[in-house]
């Protein structure tokens, strides 16, 4: 029995791996972020940015590749907004402009969309950050 649970575990986290799994939700360990999109083009990130939801408590946080931040999260179905958000202040010219245009978008954020793996954040119908579950 023990056996037969650990490996129903094992396909699940698998499937879950390869995207496959149809129940990711916001509260994944961490969404890194791979996208920022612009009025006409999108700027592709590799840096270490990301964002970790907790619906329960209400809140977020992360890292803009240089300084941590957390915040107020407030969900409603797709609707989501963020609230108060801080962050640490260190300076790291390497990321500077990412981070500055990451947590910009942050502010804008008014719904989400999840596709597979992958996370959309929305201001009204128009995606402006992109993240991998990961």
């Amino acid at each position: 029995m023990i056996l037969s649970s650990f490996n129903n575990k094992q396909t699940t986290m698998s499937n879950y791996q390869n995207g496959l799994n149809q129940e990711t939700t916001l509260e994944i360990p961490k969404w890194r972020l791979t996208k920022i999109y612009n009025k006409d083009s999108f700027v592709q990130v590799s840096n270490q940015a990301f964002i970790h939801f907790n619906t329960s408590d209400g809140r977020i946080n992360g890292n803009g590749s240089c300084n941590s931040f957390g915040g107020k999260l407030t969900v409603d179905g797709n609707s989501l907004r963020f609230d108060n958000i801080f962050s640490t202040k260190m300076y790291c010219s390497d990321v500077r402009n990412i981070e500055d245009q990451f947590f910009r978008k942050l502010q804008l954020v008014n719904r989400y969309e999840i596709k597979g793996n992958r996370l959309l954040l929305c201001a009204g119908d128009v995606p402006v950050l992109e993240f991998d579950a990961g």
